[in-house]
């Protein structure tokens, strides 16, 4: 829990105390309304989409390792919320007939957030990137992938694929973008720079 929230959840206690003292409320009452100011003072978007547990994709041997990189900069800007395809962050692997593969996905990038009004007080306004195999978001669900002006960052995710038993299957890797205003407050502006995907196929 944040500063910022344990400041704000003192001030409601300390404002509850007061309307508890001034006109009498029922238990049940109270259990209600302060689960609800709970729940939108701890409200985050780098947070709040929940998690499904640990997940298990297990390989063997390595097959391949293909890369696909750019150093060319992309300006970014708010897109409404709207994930946006990375430009030639593609990568294509071929499974074999009636074969399946493990799939280890590593994203790496320079990249920049610019126009927040605050850093470093969370929740902050960030750019979030993610990864997809076939067109389904794999990996991390609301990644952070930066709120700064400028570092390098990475991030990964893991999926095993398969190919039926009377021909070869495509499964295509790709990566998507957006800015995040928390508060719809700001104009946000980025830079995603310095790239690399890899794609590591195994048995």
């Amino acid at each position: 829990m944040n500063r910022r929230t344990v400041a704000l959840l003192a001030a409601l206690a300390t404002a509850l105390a007061v309307a508890g003292a001034a006109s009498p409320v029922t238990a049940a009452g109270q259990s209600a309304a302060v689960p609800r100011a709970v729940a939108l003072l701890d409200e985050d978007k780098a947070t709040s989409a929940g998690g499904t547990g640990p997940q298990v994709c297990n390989g063997g041997v390595q097959e391949q390792s293909l890369v696909v990189s750019d150093n060319t900069p992309l300006g970014l800007v708010e897109t409404g919320g709207v994930f946006q395809p990375l430009p030639g962050a593609a990568v294509t692997v071929n499974t074999p007939a009636g074969d399946t593969d493990q799939l280890v996905v590593i994203f790496s990038a320079e990249a920049r957030v610019q126009g927040q009004p605050v850093s470093y007080l969370a929740p902050v306004d960030f750019l979030q990137v993610q990864i997809l195999i076939d067109g389904v978001p794999v990996g991390a669900n609301d990644l952070t992938f930066t709120t700064g002006a400028g570092e390098s960052d990475a991030t990964q995710a893991c999926k095993r694929v398969s190919a039926p038993a009377a021909a070869p299957a495509a499964h295509v890797v790709t990566v998507q973008w957006r800015l995040i205003d928390q508060a719809a407050a700001s104009m946000l502006t980025g830079i995603l720079d310095d790239w690399t995907l890899n794609v590591q196929v195994s048995n």
